[in-house]
């Protein structure tokens, strides 16, 4: 979401278009000038036309306004915020930031409501109350103007001083974010995460537990330690299981299989980031201990008989917990 440069020189840019108050040229012909909508235009600024035409009633503000200052970002600029929300195009940059209604603050942070010239600005820093109703920072220094938005990231004016007919524009390299609310990311459940892992074997055995699948997804919170597909055709190895029913019968049964995955899972909330260098033994479901090992970016987990499982895919946030996608299935003492 950080997404600006930093300073530009000051460079005045007619936009195509003639900036200048209605007079007449060399010839006689006079020069009208143009809207704030003309100029923009002109300068082929057209993906921040276009999130304009997204807000009903906004260009009809702007033409109408009594006095404004627009700093209008390039097509660049809103390139660049596509590619920091990982967004597609202006519809998926609308979703991302939480709507058109948040589009709306984010295109009225642009706009202060009075005319500034870059000749009408102190040198340093000054604060402007835009449309947004939050204010943005404005830096004249020697020749150069730049702006700080909420998140202090910085923009640069690129191109100055085009008149329009109630204000001025500055084109500048960068989106301004205001603050936002911005919306949750919406998280998968355990199913949905184990789907999307493709952990099939681990999805059937939890199946064949009744209720368990029901007990994970409604828990308060919890961490899944989750073993792959390989990490479940090496118990069949060892257990000289042909599938996942002679596993279950070689283990003693669905009571003890439900011991075996209830070991894999703790009562609690601990991403890696949550643990501690060296071991830690934290209660799983199953009633027994686990020992788990960070050992710098690496965590293991050792189960009752000694063996150790590796975390080959950590951090995978679900709606109550995490799950750390690990390379064995760990057995608890089983009876």
């Amino acid at each position: 979401m950080r997404i600006f440069k930093n300073l530009f020189l000051l460079t005045i840019l007619s936009f195509g278009i003639v900036a200048c108050s209605s007079d007449d040229d060399s010839s006689g012909a006079v020069i009208q000038t143009p809207t704030v909508i003309e100029a923009a235009e002109g300068a082929g600024l057209t993906t921040l036309l276009d999130a304009v035409d997204a807000v009903d009633g906004l260009e009809t503000t702007l033409l109408t306004a009594d006095a404004i200052t627009v700093f209008a970002p390039t097509n660049e600029a809103f390139n660049d915020a596509l590619a920091a929300f990982d967004a597609a195009d202006l519809n998926e940059l609308v979703e991302a930031i939480g709507g058109v209604e948040n589009l709306e603050i984010v295109l009225g942070f642009h706009v202060v409501p009075a005319v500034a010239f870059s000749t009408d600005l102190a040198e340093g820093e000054q604060m402007f109350e835009t449309l947004a109703g939050q204010e943005i920072t404005v830096t004249a220094e020697g020749g150069s103007v730049s702006l700080t938005d909420a998140n202090g990231n910085t923009a640069n004016v690129i191109q100055a001083d085009v008149e329009v007919q109630n204000g001025v524009v500055h084109v500048i390299d960068g989106v301004l974010l205001p603050e936002l609310e911005l919306p949750e990311e919406e998280l998968p459940n355990l199913v949905e995460a184990a789907e999307a892992a493709g952990l099939t074997t681990l999805l059937q055995a939890v199946s064949a537990v009744d209720g368990l699948a029901d007990s994970l997804l409604s828990a308060e919170a919890i961490t899944v330690f989750a073993p792959t597909n390989e990490a479940f055709d090496d118990a069949l190895e060892a257990f000289d299981a042909a599938d996942l029913n002679e596993l279950v019968e070689a283990i003693g049964g669905i009571e003890n299989l439900e011991t075996v995955l209830g070991f894999h899972v703790v009562p609690a909330v601990a991403f890696s980031t949550d643990l501690s260098e060296g071991e830690q033994v934290v209660p799983t479901l199953a009633g027994q201990d686990l020992t788990v090992t960070k050992t710098g970016e690496n965590v293991s987990v050792t189960d009752a008989n000694g063996n150790v499982s590796n975390v080959v895919t950590a951090d995978v946030a679900i709606e109550n917990g995490v799950v750390h996608v690990i390379d064995a299935v760990l057995l608890p003492n089983l009876d």
